[in-house]
């Protein structure tokens, strides 16, 4: 069964709000076509650098990670909440998509191919990292000197924030959601495997569900930067500390 892009996004945003899609990519208006940033290294690190004085940092390595980190969001966001929530999926090659730099980072999507197609985990996994990611990766560093490891672990958070995104509605969250995770953790292991792990944690009236992350994108080290909630340079057992408070604070109400 296929669907229409219109409706996939308006029950994408029933349930996440933010997960925002165009769905034409006018050439005027900073819209740039993934696949010219795919195929053009230079291209991309001027679109990187672009971002680096907003982003509060000077250093090219730290304004690559977080570029690639909020790319590895927004481009599969729509696709990945769809597959999480059992929907027909948005195509994710760089052909049929295209982004727009706001607020220093790439953060608008469009989609300009009106197809959806159902898809399981190897499939979307198989689509979004051999079709796109894994030539994005190499295309930043063509033009910057980052170790592979550390994009690879932003790619991992980020397709782990749309998840934990697509799986809060209720005290307890989505099941379901968690469970296509956990799939597509699986299929993606070949490029994210040991980059991160998911975790719960089970209150009275509530479950927490988190990724833990095992690299760090150095957002600290920008000038108004700080720790990800997923940081591994956090104390594992203050965070859990942490979480646990937030979850049982929220639901205490």
């Amino acid at each position: 069964m296929t669907g229409r892009l219109d409706d996939v996004i308006a029950a994408v945003q029933a349930r996440v709000g933010y997960l925002r899609c165009a769905t034409a990519a006018p050439p005027a208006e900073g819209w740039v076509p993934c696949d010219a940033l795919v195929g053009d290294p230079e291209l991309l690190r001027g679109e990187i650098d672009a971002t680096a004085a907003g982003r509060g940092t000077a250093d090219p390595q730290i304004a690559a990670s977080l570029y690639a980190q909020a790319y590895a969001f927004r481009v599969p966001s729509i696709a990945v909440a769809a597959y999480a929530l059992d929907l027909p999926v948005p195509a994710v090659d760089p052909v049929s998509t295209a982004v727009r730099v706001t607020r220093h980072r790439p953060a608008d999507l469009a989609i300009v191919e009106p197809a959806c197609m159902p898809m399981d985990a190897e499939a979307l996994a198989t689509a979004l990292f051999v079709g796109h990611l894994v030539p994005f990766v190499a295309a930043v560093r063509a033009g910057t000197t980052i170790g592979e490891r550390l994009l690879w672990g932003n790619v991992a958070g980020s397709l782990a924030t749309i998840f934990r995104a697509v799986q809060s509605t209720g005290s307890r969250g989505d099941a379901a959601v968690r469970e296509r995770a956990v799939a597509f953790e699986v299929a993606a292991a070949p490029w994210i495997g040991g980059l991160g792990s998911w975790s719960s944690i089970e209150a009275p009236d509530a479950l927490g569900w988190y990724w833990n992350r095992s690299s760090c994108c150095l957002w600290y080290r920008t000038a108004d930067g700080s720790y990800c909630d997923d940081c591994s340079l956090l104390d594992a057992s203050e965070l859990a500390a942490k979480r646990r408070a937030d979850l049982t604070g929220s639901h205490s109400r």
